[in-house]
């Protein structure tokens, strides 16, 4: 097997598990809203559920790309595999809200290993000029696979249950967990320096622009953390008098759309002397398009299916900041700062759904049905969430601006 293919080889198997992350993390909706129905849960309590994965995912983050910048890979990965599958055979068996939870909690921390492990290993096994395009490319696969398993997950929940699901899911993961076993090379990241390790994550901790860069992400990422991965399906419920399974398929194509644009974004991002407007003319574009979802009188499934789907394919630009990260980490902090940055990214799933369930739960008065002026009130989050992202980025420097020595941007 050559370098070129090993590589490729590698990375495949990376993003299997980073697949089976994005889709036990955006499914979410469809599971959450059956669980819902069936056991009554309030908005609130359906809002916390879901993001019970996001508190231990976010909060891991940082120690996960501290463990990925000082152990083995295929180790890390196998095993959060395999926690994953625990968590949904937990999460399958759960009859009361505190197995729930703990189901959620344990997927969450298995997940957390997934998208550092992916940079990683573009790290290792990719030279620098491919990483936007190749995060770009693991995003879409990611995107992809969840968009084809969701068309048909409302229909599928609704014919076998939400619990034999997530058991098959658990099955999944298994299968996963022995892929990276067997399959990533016995390998330790490279080690150049003998800084210590407190002092490199002072740097970042330190750095205003990682910060900036964080806040960022998280915000514009809310596209598909807050709407795409819970509030979405419901709302459409409302708004279109559909089933589940029709909002499900609708709410796949945000998904869709945000696949396609992570290589489209990362590829302009190569050729474009400056990426400043191109994350602003995303931040603007995403706005105005769920405001029109939001608000206007669509009662046309295609009309609100190619809006949806044009939402999610000018939200991309999210992604560069994972790049920007890469460019400005201290050089034995790379996966830590990746790692933080991704917990900024996730982090706005955990404050803003439930914040959307408290207004909801505020707005109806506790009564459990919710109005499409409900919906239209409370997810004005988003748009908001979107213009501050907007804000945030002008504070980010251009690409030129980062041919800087790194050792004078740690210095900073």
């Amino acid at each position: 097997m050559t370098n070129r293919t090993l590589s490729i080889f590698v990375w495949l198997v990376g993003v299997s598990f980073l697949l089976f992350q994005f889709f036990l993390q955006l499914s979410s909706g469809i599971v959450i809203q059956a669980i819902m129905k069936e056991q009554g849960l309030t908005a609130l309590t359906a809002g916390l559920l879901s993001s019970a994965f996001y508190y231990i995912y976010t909060s891991l983050q940082i120690p996960v790309g501290l463990l990925f910048d000082r152990y083995n890979i295929r180790m890390l990965l196998a095993l959060n595999a395999l926690l994953c599958a625990l968590g949904c055979f937990i999460f399958s068996q759960g009859h009361h809200l505190v197995t729930l939870f703990c189901g959620r909690l344990v997927i969450g921390a298995g997940s957390a290993f997934a998208f550092v492990g992916v940079t990683r290993i573009l790290r290792q096994y990719f030279p620098l000029r491919d990483y936007a395009f190749m995060i770009g490319l693991s995003e879409t696969l990611g995107f992809t696979v969840t968009v084809s398993g969701m068309i048909g997950m409302g229909s599928l929940i609704s014919a076998i249950s939400w619990r034999f699901f997530l058991s098959l899911a658990g099955l999944i993961g298994l299968f996963i967990a022995l892929l990276c076993w067997f399959s990533i090379p016995d390998s330790k990241p490279k080690r150049t320096m003998n800084t210590s390790y407190k002092h490199q994550l002072m740097l970042m901790l330190k750095s205003k622009l990682i910060w900036m860069n964080g806040l960022f992400v998280g915000l514009e990422f809310t596209v598909i953390t807050v709407f795409a991965a819970l509030w979405a399906v419901p709302f459409l419920e409302v708004k279109l008098q559909c089933s589940i399974e029709a909002a499900s398929i609708l709410t796949a194509l945000v998904l869709l759309g945000a696949g396609f644009s992570c290589p489209i974004f990362g590829w302009l991002s190569i050729f474009l002397p400056r990426r400043k407007m191109l994350i602003h003319a995303s931040c603007f574009s995403t706005t105005i398009l769920l405001l029109i979802v939001l608000y206007l009188p669509i009662s046309s499934f295609i009309v609100m299916g190619l809006l949806l789907f044009l939402s999610g394919l000018c939200c991309g630009a999210y992604m560069l900041a994972f790049t920007i990260a890469n460019e400005l980490a201290p050089p034995e902090s790379l996966s830590a700062c990746t790692g933080f940055t991704n917990t900024l990214a996730m982090l706005s799933a955990p404050l803003l759904q439930p914040v959307v369930g408290f207004i909801l739960d505020q707005l109806s008065g506790h009564s459990g049905i919710y109005t499409l002026e409900n919906y239209q009130t409370a997810l004005l989050i988003i748009p908001f969430a979107l213009m501050t992202a907007s804000l945030f980025s002008q504070f980010l420097p251009e690409k030129e601006q980062l041919e800087i020595p790194r050792r004078t941007i740690e210095a900073s």
